[in-house]
């Protein structure tokens, strides 16, 4: 509960208004102390009626009353009446800080606190709507961090998709840029990919993560928030993590979804990591020590397990509508780069004349050196890898019984 040991001056005329108030509100206080939350929030509602937001402590006694309907809220689920925690959680959700303390940080805060430890009440109960409206709530009065983790769970538990103001109240909707973001496998033609959809319309090429190198290519909110009102070319490693797939509803991010034969993968990765790429493995110690054999071993059981919850994770952010994608395969791509980009602009419903499209490519191709793309080799894996070794692979797909491999040749 909020107390204060402020001493205010006050007229005659509202001595008995203040003292009356006070007297409500210490009753308030032993009532929760008691358990008696509906006895608390009866004299607390009482004592916010008698002021306004231009009188002291009115924002005390606010939010004192949201501690109120919290004890009771918490107690009617326990008890299992939903219905009557509902009505109460209405009338909660319509309290807010309008006095002198709007404008302090820490009081903010604490009453925004609050509403998030009523959300993850309601979570606890499995009442996932109501507590994504408390995780909101909490959201507009104070953006926080870490609040973003209990609405990521609640968003995902209730199948809910993420609006614009769960990440900022800065930008709205028709301030949005364009954005084409590529959700890519490594080695599968992603650079040449951006690097061809940037030369082919003007976007600007950013890259939303935090950190490369180790780290996975999550979309890194600040970041996004920075460019969301450019017309931007993104290209990233990353899954469908529940935290990617709700900054992607909130900032109408549609993504391209770029894949590659799994078996190909496999060569083009060791080839990778044999020319020094290992750096950016946890595995970069030992590598280069290690003999072929154990080298291909190595990314087929550490590597190839990421490309393979890759596809099941976009496969299901499909199956379950939570996101329009594009499908793209480093095969196609390569077999016809102009059909292929001609097909990725459609999807975001832009368009460019072929002979236009054509000069663009021989431009990029002839950054060879920038965009290390491996023209037109497919097929590699089929006779560089042992059957000892694809078998292997095939092995681990087992665990994904309701995926469709088929667009990486398994």
């Amino acid at each position: 509960m909020e107390q204060s040991e402020r001493m205010i001056a006050v007229s005659n005329k509202n001595e008995n208004l203040y003292v009356t108030v006070q007297q409500e509100v210490e009753l308030g206080a032993q009532s929760l102390r008691r358990g008696s939350a509906d006895m608390a929030v009866t004299f607390f509602h009482s004592a916010l009626n008698k002021l306004d937001e231009r009188q002291p402590f009115y924002d005390h006694i606010v939010h004192n009353l949201l501690l109120g309907y919290k004890a009771l809220i918490e107690q009617l689920l326990a008890a299992g009446d939903i219905k009557t925690a509902g009505d109460f959680l209405r009338s909660a959700l319509r309290l807010e800080i309008r006095g002198e303390m709007a404008r302090n940080n820490d009081f903010r805060k604490a009453f925004a606190v609050a509403f998030q430890q009523l959300g993850l009440t309601f979570f606890k109960f499995k009442y996932f709507d109501e507590s994504i409206l408390c995780i909101r709530k909490s959201i507009s009065i104070f953006r926080s961090p870490g609040f973003h983790v209990n609405l990521t769970n609640a968003l995902a538990a209730s199948e809910q998709k993420a609006e614009l103001s769960d990440f900022t109240s800065d930008i709205t909707e028709q301030q949005l840029g364009r954005h084409i973001f590529i959700a890519c496998v490594p080695k599968s033609g992603s650079t040449f990919l951006k690097n061809l959809l940037v030369n082919v319309t003007g976007y600007r090429d950013v890259f939303m993560v935090y950190a490369a190198g180790q780290s996975e290519h999550e979309l890194y909110l600040p970041t996004l928030v920075e460019n969301a009102r450019l017309d931007s070319v993104t290209q990233q490693h990353c899954r469908a993590s529940d935290a990617n797939v709700h900054m992607m509803q909130a900032f109408g991010i549609r993504p391209v979804v770029l894949v590659r034969n799994i078996f190909d993968s496999v060569m083009s990765l060791v080839d990778f990591y044999n020319k020094g790429a290992d750096y950016n493995s946890y595995f970069r110690a030992d590598y280069q020590s290690l003999d072929d054999e154990t080298k291909v071993l190595l990314v087929i059981d550490n590597v190839i397990p990421w490309y393979l919850q890759f596809v099941a994770s976009w496969s299901l952010v499909e199956k379950q509508r939570r996101l329009e994608i594009f499908w793209l395969s480093y095969e196609d791509l390569i077999a016809d780069k102009t059909s292929s980009i001609q097909n990725v602009l459609q999807f975001y419903g832009l368009g460019a004349a072929k002979r236009g499209i054509d000069q663009k490519i021989k431009q990029t191709e002839s950054a060879e050196r920038a965009i290390r793309f491996n023209k037109g080799v497919a097929g590699r894996g089929k006779s560089g890898l042992s059957s000892g070794q694809k078998e292997r692979i095939r092995h681990l797909a087992r665990y994904y019984p309701t995926t469709d491999f088929g667009r990486i040749g398994l």
